[in-house]
């Protein structure tokens, strides 16, 4: 979720890589665990270090407005300032800033959380929810850089949890169909263009159709649904994990990564769509 994902500045009233990477990890596999928190409107890093690897990124929401991590990875040598520098204009991001995902639509008091696999280097991390002012995170100074160190440990590989997830241009699978309970969703990005994941809990019988017709109606009055946890933006190919307990209910699935072509978000190319808990 980003600025231009136009997500919903109501909810602040309802609280107040070409190659995937492979699936599968040996079960004596254990991801380093980084905890970041997030408030208004900064980030907190712990006190040690973080290593390359595959690390499971916690993101604890002590704010009042929902938050979550879009990672880049930079390359090319450029810095935190030269990322700050090249987002305020419109448009994608530059190309030296890669697609790394992250945790996404912490809730204030809760927590989300994403799986992945670090590359040794420097990284961004930046939130571009908006405020009810209608101003994104980011433009607030809610980006802050990351170090993550080299290691000489092997690399695990990325667990296989037990629901396989595929985004596409424009939609969602799920295999099998989840039921009650806490599951580790195994995220693919087998598009032509990046795409995120929203998970949303509706009202019971709600859909996510309103969705779309609320976003373009300017986001008038409480929002059709309540993120809550999720990825944020992946690259072709990329793969992470998030995990998350689901009760009993209807949920939905979004995107709202603006298109490449238009500039729209998926959404409005009808990248949703609802499922039933039991």
């Amino acid at each position: 979720m980003r600025s231009i994902h136009l997500l919903p500045v109501a909810l602040v009233a309802l609280a107040c890589a070409k190659e995937p990477a492979p699936v599968g990890a040996p079960a004596e596999a254990t991801p380093q665990q980084v905890t970041i928190t997030a408030t208004d409107f900064g980030y907190q890093l712990p006190s040690t270090p973080i290593h390359a690897g595959l690390t499971t990124v916690t993101l604890v929401n002590s704010g009042q407005e929902l938050h979550h991590i879009q990672f880049y990875r930079l390359t090319e040598g450029k810095t935190l300032a030269d990322l700050t520098e090249a987002l305020k204009t419109e448009g994608p991001p530059p190309a030296w800033a890669v697609n790394a995902g992250g945790p996404n639509a912490a809730l204030p008091g809760s927590s989300a959380n994403a799986t992945l696999v670090l590359e040794p280097g420097t990284y961004a991390m930046l939130c571009r929810i908006p405020s009810p002012d209608g101003k994104s995170h980011l433009s607030k100074g809610m980006i802050l850089g990351m170090e993550v160190q080299p290691t000489t440990e092997p690399v695990a590989a990325l667990p296989g949890g037990d629901i396989q997830m595929g985004l596409f241009d424009y939609g969602f699978s799920m295999t099998p169909p989840p039921t009650a309970g806490t599951h580790t969703f195994v995220v693919t990005n087998q598009a032509q263009q990046p795409h995120e994941v929203v998970l949303v809990r509706l009202e019971a019988g709600q859909t996510m159709e309103p969705w779309t017709a609320w976003l373009k109606g300017g986001m008038q009055g409480p929002p059709p649904g309540v993120p809550f946890a999720g990825i944020t933006d992946i690259n072709p190919g990329q793969v992470q994990n998030f995990t998350a307990e689901l009760a009993p209910g209807t949920y939905g699935l979004i995107c709202f990564v603006p298109d490449a072509g238009d500039g729209q978000p998926h959404v409005f190319h009808g990248m949703s769509t609802t499922f039933t808990v039991s």
